[in-house]
């Protein structure tokens, strides 16, 4: 009769295998029932070796496979430092009682292990859609080559938020100018589990994230909502008024813009947005349109009588007088803030354009009798049978015609009769 006891080879224990192999035979050996029966029956033990599926042969003491197994997982360790290393699952020790213990050529059998025997570590599979991947040291490395990934394309910030985030049970309202993740994985989709592997198939941290990126291209899949404030513009609006003149206006209420709160579903693809949906829209501000008022009260043609300032400020450089040996008609006015000539009453313009000493020059009638001359010009913003207000916009002072200079000469006739400026007007 045979009696067959299974002893299992080196697994990933922190146990070291001579320890679990010897402690497992001497348990075998020294049973004082199992001792007395194999004494009794005439019984020895030859242990039969395994290895990949082939039955390699048997041989009478374990403790050299013991120690070639030990050995060369002791040397596989130091090339890998981070992974527990065993033997393959497919080696394994039987042991056999038998009337017969003898063996023959145990050498050739420790020989054959030593070229064959394959040795595993546990490894923590990345499994990308599926299919195992990449190959870590744990479950560690796993989670840091993930994290890595996301941290190509989402800042360390980014990520802290949205973990804390995600611990919460209702999120507080997002304001404007405010983005929330509320998604953030890895495509096509990521699993890990534990496998027994060759330790050259595992990859350091480094290694996986690049080829994760670069040769199995994976993306950073990041869906956000994000809020913003857009103003609503507001509208100009004319209207008008009979108690504006012609080419008068004024606002009359004032504009302001609105502002509407718009949220969007944003969807970023490796750091791109690949989709953007509005969500939401709340008017939070109704805009205030601008009225502007113009006016259709027609002009006043017939003059008050009463004469303003013809220029924006200045001097009178030169008075009305006998001057250089003849009758200077008028005054001069030089040296303004503003270079624009005005007109001094209500009128209607008689002449505009050049005439002589005068250079470019505009009359005004103020159709009671009153007449103004504005002369030398640098150029003229009115034409004859234009209706003008005191106070509106004639051209621009120069120094055209005969002059000394940049200034306005202004004259003052009633009637056809010359009349001194000064007499009428005054700053």
């Amino acid at each position: 009769m045979q009696k067959n006891t299974h002893i299992p080879h080196r697994g990933f224990e922190s146990i070291k295998i001579a320890v679990a192999f010897v402690l497992s035979f001497t348990v075998i050996q020294a049973s004082p029932v199992f001792a007395k029966e194999s004494e009794a029956d005439g019984l020895g033990t030859i242990y039969h070796v395994y290895n990949a599926g082939e039955y390699l042969g048997a041989v009478s003491n374990p403790e050299p496979v013991q120690t070639l197994v030990e050995e060369k997982v002791a040397a596989k360790e130091q090339d890998f430092e981070k992974l527990r290393i065993g033997a393959s699952k497919d080696f394994t020790i039987v042991p056999e009682q038998v009337f017969e213990p003898t063996v023959k050529e145990e050498q050739t059998i420790i020989d054959a292990l030593d070229e064959n025997l394959e040795l595993e570590a546990i490894s923590f599979a990345l499994v990308l859609d599926e299919e195992q991947t990449v190959y870590l040291s744990n479950k560690e490395d796993y989670e840091e080559v993930l994290h890595r990934i996301k941290a190509t394309f989402v800042s360390e910030e980014e990520m802290a938020v949205w973990e804390k985030e995600r611990e919460m049970e209702q999120l507080p309202e997002l304001q404007p100018g405010e983005t929330r993740i509320l998604e953030l994985y890895i495509a096509p989709k990521v699993s890990g589990l534990t496998k027994r592997i060759a330790p050259e198939k595992v990859m350091t941290v480094d290694e996986a994230v690049d080829y994760l990126l670069d040769e199995k291209q994976v993306e950073v899949i990041v869906k956000k909502q994000r809020k913003i404030n857009k103003a609503i513009k507001h509208e100009k609006i004319t209207q008008t008024s009979a108690d504006l003149y012609v080419g008068e206006s004024k606002v009359n209420q004032q504009g302001k813009d609105g502002n509407r709160e718009l949220t969007y579903a944003i969807t970023e693809t490796n750091g791109k947005q690949s989709g953007r949906t509005e969500i939401g829209n709340d008017v939070t501000q109704e805009a205030v349109n601008e009225i502007v008022l113009n006016g259709t009260k027609p002009l006043p043609s017939v003059g008050t009588g009463v004469f303003a300032w013809p220029a924006v400020g200045g001097y009178i450089s030169s008075e009305q007088g006998m001057r250089w040996g003849r009758m200077h008609k008028g005054i001069d006015i030089a040296r303004p803030s503003d270079f624009t000539i005005k007109a001094a009453d209500h009128g209607i313009v008689r002449a505009a354009g050049a005439d002589g000493s005068f250079g470019n020059r505009v009359i005004v009638d103020h159709q009671n009798g009153y007449e103004t001359i504005y002369a030398h010009l640098a150029s003229i913003d009115v034409q004859p049978g234009q209706v003008v207000q005191k106070g509106s916009k004639l051209g621009i002072m120069g120094t055209t015609g005969r002059s000394t200079g940049i200034h306005l000469h202004f004259e003052i006739s009633k009637n056809g009769v010359l009349k001194n400026p000064l007499h009428y007007i005054s700053q």
